[in-house]
């Protein structure tokens, strides 16, 4: 780690990065403090004695405070997260947490120790479907959504966006999105309790990547927003599915 005095230091993730003209990049960093800030780094893909970095490198930066964007003058890896940025699916899955990190933008709570936290996880081989359920469980919890549970002896069928409500067999309407009672259980387990309680679970790829298209329906009827990255993710995991 960069050992430092000055106040013009800081660690955190990279969650997204630009190519700026012919040689430099604008890094998107999520800090320890949970703030998202932009550093310019120059001449990155000129010198060949700066560290090339990606996503969701963990890094320790100095930098120049500007009128315009600070400017990098010295940077260090903390952690590559070695496994995750080589294999393709582990990353895609990261690229859409990174994505709602950088469009959520809210500082209101620790979004940095919760994004640490998944990382670690996947980097440890926990699946990247459920650390990315957990993860958009956990921010959909800080936006103020809450799950809520018909009362009923029968087994849930579905998410009811109209009433707002997973709902059984009976209580099926227009808006339903269709995911079985199992997925419904795993849901409020996932949005109550530890990561820890990841470990171990086996679901079907089918079942997984039900459960994330809800997570990210939900974002885009609750919160605004749609991701880049969730069409990608479906794209590559039909053609994985299809081989």
């Amino acid at each position: 780690m960069i050992s430092l005095t000055n106040r013009n230091y800081i660690n955190g993730i990279i969650i997204k990065k630009i190519r700026y003209k012919d040689y430099h990049e604008i890094l998107q960093v999520l800090t320890e403090q949970g703030y998202i800030e932009s550093f310019f780094y120059e001449n990155i893909h000129k010198s060949k004695k700066k560290i090339k970095v990606s996503t969701p490198y963990e890094v320790s930066i100095n930098f120049f405070p500007t009128n315009g964007m600070n400017k990098i003058t010295t940077l260090e890896v903390e952690n590559t997260y070695t496994n995750i940025v080589y294999d393709v699916l582990k990353h895609s899955y990261v690229s859409n947490m990174l994505e709602y990190t950088y469009l959520i933008n809210d500082n209101s709570f620790n979004i940095y120790k919760l994004l640490k936290l998944c990382l670690n996880n996947i980097e440890e081989d926990v699946s990247e479907k459920l650390v990315a359920c957990y993860f958009l469980a956990k921010i959909l919890k800080e936006q103020g959504f809450m799950f809520k549970y018909q009362k009923t002896d029968y087994k849930y069928v579905g998410y009811s966006f109209q009433k707002n409500s997973f709902v059984d067999k009976f209580n099926i309407d227009y808006s339903v999105f269709g995911i079985n009672d199992n997925l419904v259980k795993l849901t409020y387990y996932i949005s109550t309790k530890n990561i820890d309680f990841l470990e171990g679970l086996e679901l079907s790829n089918k079942d997984l990547i039900k459960l994330f298209s809800f997570f990210n329906l939900l974002f885009k009827e609750y919160i605004g927003i749609e991701t880049k990255s969730y069409k990608k993710i479906m794209d590559l995991e039909e053609m994985l599915s299809s081989k």
